[in-house]
């Protein structure tokens, strides 16, 4: 009797704790926090450098016009001291004036032919009015669903507070607010005193319809060599993969390839390029302009992917590709499509608050090793310039703007940046205007 009541004591402790062990099982939860908290710590950005939309959307061009004259300027330090102050004045609502302005009226007053005095900056695409609280301290809750290309100031009475107009050229919008601050008409009133300081322009008509501002005389601007650093990949599967220890590696040839599974991250080294695809997310569903534009500038804070000065410069709408291209004192940086060193411009496709598609260069510009000063063609042989183009209809120039077209060079790791003029179709295509006359652009590289 005591075996058997041993035996079934024993077979009852055992039942006993199969049961706990199954139901522990069953009703086992991870410590799901703990993980992702894990893996967030296993990031590592490629740099500490983190922008705010003030410092990424800026004018690339600034204009200022007294009555019959005109002037105008690409330079970085004129443009950001008016930038730097409008970022401090207090503007009230803004209302939409489009009813004052007819086309042609609107034509002659944005391109110089009209008898004011004004300042005007310049955008490279358009800025929804979503991002417009992010750059100033404009407080309204009010939502416009529209954007601007252009900021006017202009010179106003006395006994008048400043009037600030943002300007949707393309849309044929204007709409005006008022700036609180007392000393803002005095500063723009300085502005336009000092006009000496800039460059002279000229509207030209390229077509009957159409004209534009352009420099009367050459404007100069500096052929510069640079050593460039290159980053490594390593560094951006730490930085863009979740958890960057469950990622597989595979060498091939002309790529390097990392995956999780989920995303695929491929780097080339010859064409210092990386690209970074989530093939889950889809890049076709809308995404709004503002918030596309935002969400891009929070992906390269967090992953520090700010590795030169690279501004917002155009957003596809039918791709809803964002671009943030390489700039150097403000002006645009293109790849030398003949002969290339590596891509010029941060690219971003979303899927609603997904990243779909990420594209970017794998250097950054290092230490300048030369410089010889350009004179670029002034307003006539652009004008001249655009005719000859045989690809190109003038109906469908958008804007034509002086950038550096960045050339790899017989040194390694060291490129060229030499100026160029660059026009903008109406369909959002980037070229460089070729000199077929020695006299517009002096010789083969573009130096007197």
């Amino acid at each position: 009797m005591n075996r058997e009541n041993l035996k079934t004591i024993t077979l009852a402790i055992l039942v006993c704790c199969s049961v706990f062990f199954t139901y522990n099982l069953w009703t086992f939860k991870p410590n799901y926090d703990f993980v992702q908290s894990s893996q967030y710590l296993e990031n590592e950005p490629i740099s500490n450098e983190k922008k705010e939309p003030y410092h990424v959307i800026r004018p690339y061009q600034m204009f200022v016009q007294d009555h019959s004259n005109h002037y105008g300027t690409f330079q970085a330090k004129e443009i950001n001291s008016l930038w730097d102050e409008l970022k401090r004045w207090d503007i009230n609502e803004v209302k939409n004036v489009s009813n004052r302005y007819s086309s042609a009226k609107l034509n002659d007053w944005i391109n110089g032919n009209s008898e004011t005095k004004k300042i005007e900056l310049v955008f490279s695409d358009k800025i929804p009015f979503e991002i417009f609280q992010s750059l100033f301290q404009y407080k309204s809750q009010k939502t416009i669903y529209s954007s601007f290309d252009r900021i006017v100031m202009p010179f106003g009475k006395e006994n008048q507070q400043q009037k600030i107009m943002f300007v949707s050229y393309e849309q044929r919008l204007v709409y005006e607010a008022t700036i609180s601050d007392v000393n803002a008409k005095n500063f723009v009133a300085s502005v336009i005193e000092k006009k000496e300081n800039l460059d002279p322009y000229v509207s030209m008509n390229l077509l009957e319809d159409k004209a534009m501002l352009l420099p009367e005389g050459n404007i100069q601007m500096d052929q510069t060599k640079y050593i460039t650093d290159s980053i490594d990949g390593e560094d951006f599967k730490q930085a863009l993969f979740n958890n960057p220890s469950y990622v597989r590696r595979e060498m091939k040839p002309t790529q390097n390839i990392y995956t999780d599974g989920t995303s695929l991250l491929t780097i080339y080294p010859s064409q210092e390029k990386l690209r970074f695809v989530n093939p889950t997310i889809d890049p076709s569903m809308f995404i709004e302009r503002g918030k596309a534009m935002k969400q891009s500038i929070e992906f390269l804070n967090n992953h520090g992917g700010w590795t030169d000065d690279y501004q917002f410069y155009n957003m596809d709408s039918d791709s809803q590709l964002v671009s943030f291209r390489l700039m150097v004192n403000l002006f645009p940086v293109f790849e030398d499509i003949t002969n290339t060193f590596g891509p010029a411009e941060i690219s971003m496709r979303w899927g609603n608050n997904e990243i779909a598609t990420y594209l970017r260069p794998l250097f950054e510009l290092d230490i300048p090793i030369g410089q010889n000063a350009v004179k670029m063609a002034n307003g006539k042989e652009v004008i001249a310039l655009l005719k000859q183009e045989k690809n190109l209809e003038l109906k469908d120039v958008k804007r034509v703007f002086p950038a550096y077209e960045m050339s790899a060079t017989a040194e390694p790791r060291i490129v060229t940046l030499k100026p160029s003029w660059y026009v903008e179709t109406e369909s959002g295509h980037f070229s460089k205007l070729e000199s077929r006359n020695e006299t517009l652009g002096g010789n083969s590289d573009g130096l007197e």
